[in-house]
């Protein structure tokens, strides 16, 4: 067994694992898998939706979640409506 396949922060994909490159995104992965609701905050690029989605789509392939549903503001972050 390899060692990601324990590591709470390390998400299966069909490509190969993906593993938070610091502490936080490890933090972000193991809060993603542990909790029902987690909110990511951070300046962009830093990799919130990448992770998110990469949890999302591995949650559907293995049977815990029949659909994704993915929102978005209809005003971006910042930006006064």
């Amino acid at each position: 067994m390899e060692r990601a396949a324990v590591d709470e922060s390390a998400v299966r994909t069909e490509r190969g694992w993906i593993r938070g490159r610091g502490a936080s995104q490890a933090e972000y992965v193991r809060n993603i898998r542990q909790h029902d609701l987690t909110f990511g905050v951070g300046p962009a690029g830093t990799g919130k939706t990448y992770l998110a989605v990469a949890m999302a789509l591995t949650t559907l392939r293995e049977g815990q979640v029949s659909r994704i549903i993915l929102t978005r503001p209809a005003v971006e972050a910042g930006e006064a409506l």
